[in-house]
């Protein structure tokens, strides 16, 4: 899966990538978000570490266990837009 085949535009997959930071190993995340990570790649057999996998959990979870950041984020027509539309999200995600 990529991000585009979700259904997301170019500017939205972008803003989401911008937002996310991420550059593959261990992201700075909180420890329940980093065992999501961990369990969902092991279930579809991903290595947690790499970028790719990152993002195919990321779109998961955005359509399923956080689809009003999914909607805020199919609406935006801009990278920015994109980058606003997420951090709800992102802010969830991060470590303290």
């Amino acid at each position: 899966m990529t991000l585009l085949d979700t259904g997301w535009t170019e500017e939205q997959a972008q803003g989401l990538v911008d937002s996310l930071k991420l550059g593959g190993g261990e992201p700075a995340w909180r420890p329940e978000h980093l065992q999501r990570l961990h369990d969902w790649c092991s279930v579809h057999n991903k290595e947690w570490a790499t970028v790719e996998a990152q993002l195919d959990f990321i779109a998961y979870e955005l359509l399923n266990s956080f689809q009003a950041v999914g909607l805020f984020l199919k609406r935006a027509k801009t990278v920015e837009q994109a980058r606003e539309a997420v951090q709800p999200f992102v802010r969830r995600l991060a470590s303290q």
